[in-house]
């Protein structure tokens, strides 16, 4: 760079003087100059401004108060920070020791008094320039010491890549050759000159005239050497074409190398030579050798092997059905022995004979059905089924045996199953069979428990298959881990003395097992001796478009008798959408005892969710639920509906509240339900608005609402509420009962005293609605108006006496149940 090419304009500038004349004068000049001029009296203002302003020259005078020019000279040079910056001494004296000692101390310049400002102005200028030169020196030799460290660096990285290149060559265990764009050796390692038996120094000693081999091209290299002739033509036949990327096998001797050649190429396709890869694969092709004829040995072995269990399986299958033939001939024949008259003693024998041939048949339809899954002769039906119905056949079947062993039999179904699916039915209901037939035959006191529910959170949808999964429940003798082991082998069962007492062939887990795979599901057991167990297992199925043919027959029947229940007349698809487990359990036996099969959801979420899984024509929904109430949930229905592209016409929205306040009655027509029934439910009021509907129900809503006549103060059960219940269906009051006394009830007020303690006044008011229903089922009035307080006062944001109310609840709740008792 030139030196005129330096702007040192700008350039800041403190003048140090004690004279105002000099200062204004050497000022007004560097201004006009384009500087920046800052102006101090003494020492310390210069000190002061050095530090302020960072200048690049100052102009000082060598006598000033308090001190000599020379001192503050001193000063800056002594501190990093300022001893680059030059300094301009100006004196009054022009004596050699003046300025000599102003050059010892660090300063580039003395001007003697008085000043000239030409002249200062050009040693300025020229100062200035002299430091931008220097600094711009600096600047390059410490760039140039940089660079010079990195390539240092990189010469050092570079070498240690090459070493560790090189040492990667040697340990690999493929042997690499490579020559350069001129076709001259490049590069070699050890295990290529093993591979192919030439020595090590044919490819590096030097010839006679100075040369080594690889100083001359691949094709003179060849020429000249004594390479082996396989590798010779192989290394001839690629370099002819050195773009193209090869790989094969060549034998060599009595081995077999694999070989790849690949050209070396820069991103910009430049050439720069070719390499190739040689690995001994001898080992390989002989194990692969070794392998394909072990695996052809396994393959006839396996053919003889599935041979000989087709044949045992078809001999097993025809044996199996000539035996079944005459057995069925034997128990028929002895069935209508039974129905004639005979002695006592002859009755006890032909009942010997019905029970012999009962178990021979049995084992004989076991060794059936386990002669077809071997043999790959099982075939499934892929039908819609009702999926209540078979578990309810189920029931029907075992229930006298529960009954003789006093053990308590209970079956649930989660309301999120679908009514109908596709599947085998005959098969499914062989495995539940089997489930529920051992937990009888092995309980002795308990229960036994059926449950049917979805084995993940996937809500079926329609053409989209889902997992179902069944449990079988039970409170028996329990299985030992050791076992479980044994439970599914063929004509295994756990110990000998349970062979032995309870019987059996061993096959009907197995069989289960086979029919579950098959079915595209898993079985499996949990167990504790003395204890119990669940066998649980699950079957991959779909939604059916279509019902059932035994439903169908089954409706054409009932459409033909002569008396016949509301839903034989009227069919109707309900669902229940209801949040507490005591009003869902009285809805659905209402509905069931009339002659239809509900679904149930306990949140409008649910609703949306089941609507468009399922065509439905009524709509029974609870006014107050989580997540999304009634009003919420129809006031959607009603303004949306064709968001939910659902295909189908809305159903029929009926209210289901606890009160029936002239308010409650404007917020459902608010919202758009078509009518309204009032809680506690009765079988006529709601037999009557179904038939209404169901019939063409009328533009306006009518309000169904039934009171009962009060009973005295002194009454804790409304009589007339337990009869509803039993007119419902005798065994219904039971089950109501527990659910309140042990399932809800208690929860519901833990949650009420969790809410006072929080003051959380919408769930006060939530949990005390929800109570006050259930309680007014069961006909407890009195707790039902407790309940309807506290509720009112949660809706009212009044908190006051609630944790007195709260105690007169609790007590009245011990009273209602101690009543309770009697009616279950």
């Amino acid at each position: 760079m030139q030196v005129n090419e330096f702007n040192v304009s700008h350039s800041t500038l403190i003048v140090v003087d004690d004279d105002p004349n000099v200062r204004h004068e050497l000022a007004s000049m560097l201004v006009e100059q384009g500087y920046v001029v800052k102006i101090a009296n003494d020492s310390s203002e210069a000190l002061l401004c050095v530090q302020l302003y960072a200048p690049d020259l100052v102009i000082l005078s060598t006598s000033l108060p308090q001190g000599s020019g020379y001192d503050l000279c001193r000063i800056l040079k002594a501190d990093t920070a300022t001893a680059d910056i030059p300094i301009v001494f100006t004196g009054d004296q022009d004596s050699l020791e003046d300025k000599v000692q102003a050059f010892d101390i660090g300063g580039v310049d003395y001007i003697c008094k008085p000043l000239h400002l030409a002249e200062v102005a050009a040693r300025v200028h020229l100062h200035l320039i002299l430091r931008h030169l220097q600094t711009d020196l600096a600047q390059k030799n410490r760039e140039l010491s940089q660079a010079l460290l990195e390539r240092v660096g990189m010469l050092k990285d570079l070498q240690r890549a090459n070493l560790l290149l090189h040492a990667q060559k040697e340990a690999a265990i493929d042997g690499i050759f490579a020559v350069d764009e001129q076709g001259r050796v490049a590069s070699f390692n050890r295990r290529f000159c093993e591979m192919w038996n030439i020595p090590h120094d044919l490819l590096t000693q030097k010839q006679k005239d100075g040369h080594s081999l690889n100083d001359f091209p691949l094709g003179a290299f060849l020429t000249s050497s004594h390479l082996p002739e396989v590798l010779t033509e192989l290394l001839e036949m690629t370099y002819e074409n050195p773009d193209v990327v090869r790989s094969g096998e060549v034998n060599y001797g009595d081995r077999t190398f694999d070989y790849y050649t690949s050209p070396v190429s820069s991103d910009q396709n430049r050439f720069f030579g070719l390499i190739w890869c040689f690995r001994d694969i001898t080992a390989k092709k002989e194990a692969e050798l070794r392998q394909w004829q072990l695996m052809e040995d396994l393959r006839k072995a396996k053919e003889q092997a599935e041979e000989a269990v087709r044949t045992k399986a078809a001999f097993l299958a025809m044996m199996s059905h000539e035996i079944r033939t005459p057995i069925n001939g034997v128990i028929g024949m002895t069935q209508l022995l039974a129905d004639t008259e005979l002695a006592p003693e002859q009755s006890k024998y032909v009942r010997t004979i019905q029970v012999s041939g009962e178990i021979l048949l049995s084992v004989i339809n076991d060794i059936l059905d386990f002669s077809k899954i071997e043999s790959g002769k099982l075939e499934l039906e892929t039908a819609p089924l009702d999926l209540r119905v078979l578990v309810r056949d189920i029931y029907d079947v075992q229930l006298p045996k529960a009954k003789e062993k006093k053990l308590k039999f209970e079956v649930g179904m989660h309301p999120n199953v679908p009514y109908f699916v596709m599947g085998d039915v005959t098969r499914l209901r062989q495995i539940l069979l089997n489930l529920v037939t051992n937990a009888l035959k092995f309980t002795d006191s308990g229960l036994v428990r059926i449950v049917v529910r979805l084995a993940n959170s996937q809500v079926p949808v329609v053409g989209v298959p889902f997992q179902l999964l069944f449990s079988v429940t039970d409170t028996g003798i329990g299985i030992s881990e050791e076992q479980i082991q044994r439970l599914f082998q063929p004509f295994s069962q756990a110990t000998a003395a349970t062979a032995r007492k309870y019987g059996g062939t061993g096959l009907g887990l197995l069989i289960c097992k086979k029919l579950v795979e098959s079915m595209g599901g898993k079985i499996q057991v949990e167990s504790q001796v003395d204890q119990g167990s669940t066998f649980s297992f699950t079957v991959k199925t779909e939604i059916a478009q279509q019902q059932p043919n035994q439903i169908l027959r089954e409706q054409v029947t009932l459409s033909n008798s002569p008396s016949q229940r509301l839903g034989d007349r009227l069919p109707l698809k309900i669902l229940i959408a209801e949040d507490n487990l005591i009003n869902q359990e009285l809805a659905m036996a209402m509905l069931i005892k009339i002659g239809y099969r509900p679904d149930v959801v306990d949140n409008g979420l649910a609703v949306l969710q089941a609507l468009q899984v399922n065509q439905y024509d009524l709509l029974l929904l609870d006014v107050q639920m989580p997540e999304m109430d009634g009003l919420e949930t129809a006031d959607y229905l009603v303004h949306h509906w064709e968001d939910l592209q659902t295909g189908y016409e809305r159903p029929t929205i009926i209210a289901m509240t606890a009160s029936a306040m002239q308010g409650d009655r404007e917020m459902c027509l608010r919202a758009g339900m078509d009518d309204y029934i009032s809680k506690p439910i009765m079988m006529e009021s709601l037999q009557r608005t179904i038939e209404k509907w169901a019939i063409g129900g009328q533009n306006d809503m009518t309000i169904t609402t039934d009171f009962e006549t009060p009973l005295p103060q002194s009454s804790v059960i409304d009589i007339s509420a337990i009869k509803n219940l039993e007119q419902i269906n005798p065994k219904l009051i039971g089950r109501m009962i527990h659910l309140f006394t042990v399932e809800e009830a208690p929860t519901l007020l833990q949650n009420l005293q969790v809410a006072i303690a929080n003051n959380d006044l919408p769930n006060v008011s939530y949990n005390a609605h929800t109570l006050k229903g259930s309680s007014n089922i069961l006909g407890a009035k009195s707790l039902g108006q407790l309940c309807l307080e506290m509720e009112l006062k949660g809706k009212r944001n009044d908190n006051t006496g609630l944790s007195d109310l709260f105690s007169q609840i609790e007590q009245q709740y011990q009273i209602v149940c101690q009543e309770l008792t009697r009616f279950g």
